[in-house]
Formats: C-alpha cells, sequence, structure tokens
C-alpha cells in the first residue's frame, strides 16, 4: 500500500473542499500523515471585476488584497477546527492562479496525495472555462484524489 505522509488540501470554503478534508482526515488517521490546508486567493477572479469595484481612496489596491487574505486566512481557520487535535495540520495562504499555486505549495512540501472538492462545473462549462482539479490532476506529479 502506498503511503501518504504529506497531504496537500486546497479549499475555498466550498461543501466539496469540506468533504475533502473529511476524506484527507480519514486517510491522516490511518497513516499518520499531515494535513496541509491551502487557500489560493484567485487574482485573476479579481482583477477582473476591478471595474466594479469603487476605485476611492486607494481602495482597489490595498482594501482588496486585505479582504481577500481575511477571506482567505478565515476559510482556512474554520477547516483547521474541523481537524481533529491528534492530526499535524499546517494551513497556506497564496495569492495567484489557484491550479500553479496549489502545485506549488505541493511541491515545496513534498506532497504525496492532493485531495480537492470538485466544482462540479459540468463539461461544457469546465471546457470553457477551465478547471482548477483538471489542472492539478494534468499537471500534479504526486496521485490526486477529486471529492465530489
Amino acid at each position: 500500500m502506498a503511503e501518504y505522509k504529506n497531504i496537500i488540501v486546497p479549499t475555498d470554503g466550498s461543501v466539496n473542499s469540506k468533504r475533502a478534508v473529511e476524506h484527507a482526515v480519514t486517510i491522516a488517521e490511518l497513516s499518520k500523515s499531515v494535513i496541509t490546508l491551502v487557500y489560493v486567493a484567485n487574482i485573476v477572479s479579481v482583477i477582473s471585476n476591478f471595474d466594479q469595484i469603487p476605485n476611492s481612496s486607494g481602495y482597489v489596491t490595498e482594501q482588496v488584497a486585505m479582504d481577500m487574505e481575511k477571506e482567505g486566512k478565515a476559510v482556512l481557520d474554520n477547516f483547521v477546527k474541523q481537524i481533529p487535535d491528534g492530526i499535524e495540520t499546517a494551513s497556506v495562504f497564496e495569492v495567484g492562479s489557484p491550479g500553479p499555486a496549489i502545485l506549488s505549495v505541493a511541491k515545496k512540501n513534498n506532497a504525496d496525495l492532493i485531495i480537492m472538492g470538485s466544482r462540479g462545473l459540468g463539461p461544457i462549462k469546465g471546457l470553457f472555462m477551465g478547471s482548477v482539479s483538471s489542472y492539478v490532476v494534468t499537471h500534479s506529479v504526486c496521485p490526486v484524489m477529486i471529492v465530489k
């Protein structure tokens, strides 16, 4: 049986990422793994909405970054609380494109497994919009579990 010592779990606060954490906990309990939760603030989606954000007092540059970090850390803190005390846990906040950022964290942490939720976009939307899980599965050098 494969040994999983370092499990990376991308989280975005969604139901499917919560399910991914539950699966990671089960595997971590069996194999004494470390779970590293990762939240990636998607800078691309924020930039695409700049025309809808008021630009008074430098809000766009400073406040958006602070809001993204606050939201991301709140999501990470919430998920950390759901992991039993006996499991070693770390959390990482990143800003950037989710797929490459997740793989970068996995590489830095010598990940043996990535467990992530599926967004459930469906084949047509996934084709046109792209999919973080598809990107990670395609480019990862370690096994990836996609949870629905």
